[in-house]
């Protein structure tokens, strides 16, 4: 593969983005202007000139960007960087020219859907009667009086795919899907927080449809019994006042919120008609897990693997700790593919290598105490 088509190819994944509205940690809201030699043009909404980024620094500061894009933009990468290692050594028999690898193409959605969150059956189920539902058949919902107002709290370890359920709603019901890391938000100067989540409000109003999702909402809508200061009372009082003014709005707005820390929310945000819904996201079953390492071994070479044995292996890790699994296992196979100048499958000793280096980022006490709350609530 030749440099100028490493660029088409991850040019052709990026045009993708082109028109997509996107939220810097910094700069604030902003529309993707286009790619020009892998460098990404955004018009930030504070600034009066396009800013020129690498898609690197783009992935880095910028949200919402889906995992599958990031995904195929790294595997053209690898592919770019074996090719070249290719190019700089001397051929040898059974090169990697020379083998014929059966390539399944996947076409993935640039946009994650339902299907692509593994497992998690009775939280999917839950969403699906609470949220996709009154969205989908709102005639119906109607006809019963049914009311679907307030807000979705997911709560639950990290990694267990809270963020990636938010996106799959958001698309499900083809809504705009705002996504608030609160803790970029939270500022030490006066007044700054609550005027950037007005702005946040504000946006998701211009759509037909929008979703607005708050990342760590603990860090935002902490309790003001456990921290009564002014910051933290008008922060508090902005949303309770942003959440009630979404009676008198015509759009269509669903509030979501992620927590693996639900004791340190306000109760008067968990209230009915604000974030009254809490779905706990717990971590993957055995088939789940099993699900997911066949999901993420998709397509690549690979050999007859034991999966039933390694989800035996992996329980007590939660999504991203598979995932992470995963991609440290392929590492392992890229690496002695570079250094024997051919394709090398990924086998069982491979993923039971990557094992020894990738354990579970759950800490018990929290997921006791997480479990605790779900019996409570």
């Amino acid at each position: 593969m030749t440099k100028q088509d490493y660029l088409n190819k991850q040019l052709k994944v990026l045009e993708y983005m082109i028109g997509e509205d996107v939220i810097h940690n910094d700069f604030g809201l902003g529309k993707i202007i286009g790619f020009e030699n892998s460098k990404c043009i955004v018009k930030y909404e504070r600034f009066k000139t396009n800013k020129m980024m690498s898609s690197a620094t783009f992935f880095e500061f910028n949200e919402p960007v889906a995992q599958s894009t990031i995904e195929e933009l790294n595997q053209i990468k690898c592919e770019y960087e074996i090719s070249q290692k290719m190019k700089n050594q001397k051929p040898i028999p059974n090169t990697i020219k020379d083998i014929e690898v059966e390539k399944k193409e996947i076409t993935s959605d640039k946009k994650i859907k339902f299907e692509d969150v593994i497992g998690l059956d009775e939280v999917k189920e839950l969403v699906n009667q609470m949220v996709i539902y009154p969205f989908k058949y709102r005639d119906i919902y109607k006809a019963f009086k049914r009311d679907s107002g307030g807000g979705i709290l997911l709560y639950g370890a990290p990694g267990t795919g809270k963020t990636m359920i938010a996106k799959a709603i958001a698309n499900e019901v083809d809504a705009k899907f705002i996504s608030i890391k609160c803790s970029d938000i939270v500022s030490k100067w006066y007044g700054e927080s609550e005027k950037k989540i007005k702005e946040f409000f504000t946006e998701a109003r211009k759509y037909r449809r929008s979703i607005i999702f708050f990342d760590e909402f603990d860090s935002l809508g902490v309790s003001r019994e456990k921290d009564n200061s002014h910051a933290v009372n008008m922060v508090v009082s902005e949303l309770l006042a942003q959440i009630d003014g979404f009676e008198t709005i015509e759009n269509t707005i669903l509030l979501i919120a992620s927590t693996n820390k639900p004791w340190n929310i306000d109760s008067a945000l968990l209230r009915s008609g604000r974030f009254n819904k809490k779905i706990y996201v717990g971590l993957p079953n055995h088939k789940s897990r099993c699900d997911l390492l066949i999901y993420q071994f998709k397509g690549v070479p690979i050999d007859e693997i034991d999966y039933e044995a390694i989800a035996d292996k992996t329980d007590g890790y939660s999504n991203a700790d598979i995932v992470e699994l995963c991609n440290e296992t392929k590492d392992i196979a890229i690496k002695r593919s570079i250094a024997n100048n051919e394709i090398s499958n990924i086998t069982q000793e491979d993923i039971m290598q990557a094992l020894s280096q990738v354990s579970s980022t759950i800490v018990k006490n929290e997921l006791d105490k997480l479990v605790s709350f779900s019996l409570k609530s």
